[in-house]
């Protein structure tokens, strides 16, 4: 298995983006290209286990730190900061990994128009979603992973976020912000004794995550405010360009995960996919589970569903 790191510069900005790509040894072996899109609070580490179980059954893995998370950060105050780019520039960096990825393997490799599997958990749900408004021709298969659901109030809580950083500025982190933003999701675990029980049922991961400085963090005023901004996009009927409707997409999601809310919800999420025209679109959900169901205890059920799913000829 070959690893590269590397550092990408956004086209948008220049922020610096931390790169990795884990691959078989032989190319020749190589079935497809996997692109993943981390979630908020986390990094592109805690995806090496998945990575190199998709590398063992023969595809490139590639991820990057999206802008305010990893340890590619200068600073922890720019930890949660999406920068000038803000959210735009979220799906605009996942782009130019996908074409960097793919020109490796074609001019590198000599490996031509591979299957690519473009996969979102979360956050980066939300930005494989917005990508495809545009860009769904790149792409030969979607993974939609930890949905967040709509929620109700986003426009007034863009308001207040916009207001209080008139005050407090861009960079500033607001408990207050924070709490209404993702306090709603602790409600329904509240009584367990492990801090940010909704993220995972299993908890020795909930320990690591809960003593990770690159997973507890707070978005800067900012970070919320573009995080809110990409959700409305996610959100928003029509605008995509549809040059693509065949495309497969599956919906992934825990079924005690309080960021899909629910059932009702997250299938609520996928119809509206399939509204903007898209033909080929499914949900599962997996009970017991929580919201990362790529780091829950029976996590191989989704490997395996996730390679399923990649393989499939339709």
């Amino acid at each position: 298995m070959k690893e590269t790191r590397y550092t990408h510069i956004s086209g948008t900005d220049g922020v610096e983006l931390s790169v990795l790509r884990l691959e078989p040894d032989d190319a020749t072996t190589i079935k497809g290209i996997v692109q993943i899109a981390h979630g908020m609070n986390e990094y592109k580490e805690r995806y090496c286990h998945f990575m190199e179980f998709l590398v063992n059954a023969g595809y490139i893995a590639i991820i990057h730190d999206h802008r305010g998370h990893g340890r590619a950060i200068t600073h922890r105050k720019y930890l949660g900061h999406m920068f000038e780019g803000g959210y735009e520039a979220l799906i605009e960096d996942t782009h130019e990994i996908t074409l960097e990825v793919k020109k490796y393997a074609s001019e590198t490799l000599g490996l031509k128009d591979l299957p690519f599997i473009l996969l979102g958990h979360s956050m980066g749900s939300l930005v494989v979603r917005c990508y495809i408004r545009k860009y769904d021709s790149e792409v030969n298969k979607l993974l939609v992973v930890g949905c967040p659901s709509k929620q109700a109030g986003m426009a007034p809580g863009l308001l207040l976020i916009k207001i209080i950083k008139l005050f407090r500025g861009e960079g500033y982190k607001d408990i207050f912000v924070g709490h209404l933003v993702m306090g709603r999701f602790e409600k329904r675990f509240k009584k367990e004794p492990i801090k940010h029980s909704w993220v995972n049922s299993n908890p020795e991961e909930m320990a690591k995550y809960n003593s990770d400085p690159y997973c507890m963090f707070l978005f800067t005023l900012n970070g919320f405010e573009n995080l809110v901004r990409l959700s409305m996009l996610t959100y928003k009927n029509g605008g995509y360009a549809m040059k693509n409707p065949d495309l497969p997409i599956l919906f992934l999601s825990g079924a005690d995960d309080p960021c899909g809310v629910s059932e009702k919800k997250v299938r609520f999420a996928a119809e509206l996919i399939k509204k903007q025209g898209y033909k080929n679109v499914d949900v599962k959900m997996y009970e017991g589970m929580r919201h990362e169901v790529l780091q829950e205890t029976h996590k191989d059920i989704v490997y395996s569903d996730v390679l399923s799913f990649i393989e499939e000829k339709k």
